[in-house]
C-alpha cells in the first residue's frame, strides 16, 4: 500500500514538474521574439542604431565587368555571396562604399543584424578592391 501512494505522489510531481518547464520554454520564447522584434522595427532601425537604413546608392543588374569573389571577405560565405548578388552587389567597390544605412539595408535583405560591422564587410571590400 506505501508503495502505491509513493509513486502516485512521484507522478504528481513529475507532472508539475513538466508543466513548470512548458511554461518556462513558453515565457523565454517569448521574451527573445519580443528582444527580436525590437532590434529592428518596421523602419530598419535597430534599437541601438542611430540612423536609418537606406539602399546603397550603388545596386546592379548584373555585374560591372568581372564580378569578384566575395567570399574573400571573411566570413562570406557561397550562400551569402549569393544572396548579395541577387540583391545587385558584386563588386568589392560597392560593399566598400556603403555607409552605416546601406550596411543596415542590407543587413534587413540578409536577416542578419549588425553582421556587415561585426565582421567588417567594408574595411575588407576597401582592403580587396
Amino acid at each position: 500500500m506505501m508503495m502505491v501512494w509513493l509513486i502516485s505522489q512521484m507522478w504528481a510531481l513529475l507532472l508539475i514538474a513538466f508543466a513548470s518547464g512548458i511554461a518556462a520554454g513558453a515565457w523565454i520564447q517569448a521574451a527573445r521574439a519580443q528582444r527580436a522584434a525590437g532590434e529592428f522595427s518596421s523602419t530598419g532601425i535597430g534599437r541601438d542604431s542611430p540612423g536609418r537604413a537606406a539602399a546603397p546608392a550603388i545596386l546592379l543588374d548584373a555585374p560591372n565587368g568581372q564580378q569578384d569573389d566575395l567570399t574573400q571577405i571573411i566570413g562570406l560565405d557561397r550562400a551569402t555571396e549569393q544572396r548579395l548578388n541577387a540583391l545587385g552587389v558584386f563588386h568589392f567597390r560597392q560593399v566598400a562604399g556603403w555607409d552605416d544605412g546601406a550596411a543596415r539595408w542590407i543587413e534587413i535583405r540578409l536577416n542578419e543584424p549588425g553582421r556587415v560591422a561585426r565582421e567588417r564587410w567594408t574595411e575588407q571590400a576597401a582592403t580587396l578592391s
